[in-house]
């Protein structure tokens, strides 16, 4: 696990996003959730030809691009903000008891290097539960993936009692669309710290990391 350091402080006074982070930071419910279908066909080709598992794979790609994103490197913390200058998975995976829990990895850059730490700390995972993420830990993107439905649409569970201001991304079953493979995908975010613009331009960001792939 890494350790909770914030390199910066951020000065809400001066910040461009203070009238909207006191607007919304006290909000019950302060989350927005977008859903868009993104094209995979080149990242299922490239994961298949490299022997690496599809989820790792998508895994890699959303954090690469979610670390590249400012905004969904800043958590609420007390009554500040703080950015982080990188931010790793907490994801789900299912128990031999057909439960789930969760799982952290560390975000690095490379991407074989990562595969592989996804692909041992989920075997490492498989014999127990923990539904407890580090206290104090809020460098996080909470992820999961549907793999039983192609959904239109996610809502996720919080706890109003505690700060959570941890983006969310989700997605679902992908399938075939005139040739073509899609998978759903969602982004939940913070409103004080992130609006949709921001959201949209993780999803076109990740589409264009796909689309690289070689």
């Amino acid at each position: 696990m890494s350790e909770v350091i914030a390199l910066i402080q951020v000065d809400i006074v001066n910040w461009p996003r203070k009238n909207h982070y006191l607007l919304f930071k006290d909000f019950q419910n302060p989350f927005f959730n977008i859903c868009a279908n993104v094209e995979v066909t080149n990242l299922v080709e490239y994961a298949n030809r490299n022997g690496f598992p599809f989820f790792a794979t998508f895994l890699f790609l959303v954090m690469k691009t979610i670390n590249k994103t400012l905004e969904f490197r800043y958590r609420i913390r007390e009554n500040g903000v703080v950015l982080h200058d990188v931010v790793h998975p907490s994801y789900t995976v299912m128990t031999d008891e057909k439960l789930f829990r969760f799982v952290t990895t560390l975000y690095v850059s490379d991407m074989r290097e990562f595969i592989t730490n996804v692909t041992n700390d989920i075997f490492k995972s498989k014999k127990t539960i923990s539904l407890e993420d580090a206290e104090g830990v809020d460098d996080l993107v909470y992820i999961s993936s549907l793999k039983w439905v192609s959904f239109t649409s996610v809502s996720h569970p919080y706890d109003n009692k505690k700060i959570d201001s941890f983006p969310r991304v989700t997605w679902g079953k992908y399938y075939t669309d005139n040739n073509k493979i899609i998978i759903p995908v969602s982004v939940a975010a913070h409103h004080a710290l992130c609006d949709g613009e921001h959201a949209a331009i993780f999803l076109n960001d990740l589409q264009k990391e796909i689309n690289q792939l070689v």
